[in-house]
């Protein structure tokens, strides 16, 4: 073993699970958490390719369900009125988003869209560790308008891809989060 070996292992350090930026602060460090949490970026990209799969109309009445079921459940969450969900639930939520986005438009009807888009916001809303640094403010306003901006940006992309290569993108990404879903819930059981 080499000397930087030998002195790694003597010297132990505390290792940082969610520092993949670095100390950006509170505002920006969960801002960039769904980036940094695969389970809750995997939640975020189901709703997203599902919603892709849905009119204009729709998506305009159920992305604001989504964003307000996110907002709420991270209020909560930082107020220490709800707790993250277990691995296993979040995981079924990715399978339940991903499944969904390759269902046929007429298979989902209006009141099924606003529950899987209310369901699957609280739960992205929940897995934003904003419990780890208490009721403070901006990492509240940072989680919940870095989740924001990055469902938009999945849904457009998707959505675009969707016109212009085919119409089978959302169906896709849909099916690989349900994959992924599906081993986060074989794994944490």
């Amino acid at each position: 073993m080499s000397a930087s070996g030998t002195v790694s292992v003597l010297t132990p350090a505390t290792a940082f699970a969610h520092d993949a930026f670095g100390d950006l602060g509170p505002f920006y460090g969960s801002m960039l958490h769904p980036l940094a949490d695969p389970l809750q970026a995997a939640i975020l990209i189901g709703t997203a390719a599902f919603l892709a799969g849905r009119s204009l109309t729709v998506v305009r009445s159920a992305l604001p369900v989504f964003l307000l079921a996110t907002t709420l459940a991270n209020v909560a969450l930082s107020a220490g009125q709800l707790v993250s969900p277990p691995t296993w639930l979040a995981g079924l939520a990715a399978v339940l988003a991903g499944l969904a986005a390759t269902l046929p438009e007429r298979l989902s009807p209006r009141p099924a869209v606003y529950a899987l888009v209310a369901v699957t916001g609280a739960l992205t809303g929940l897995a934003s560790g904003a419990s780890d640094t208490g009721p403070a403010i901006q990492p509240l306003l940072g989680s919940i308008f870095g989740i924001s901006i990055l469902a938009m940006l999945a849904w457009f992309a998707m959505e675009a891809a969707s016109r212009r290569l085919t119409r089978l993108v959302p169906k896709v990404v849909g099916s690989w989060v349900a994959a992924v879903g599906i081993l986060v819930v074989a794994f944490s059981v």
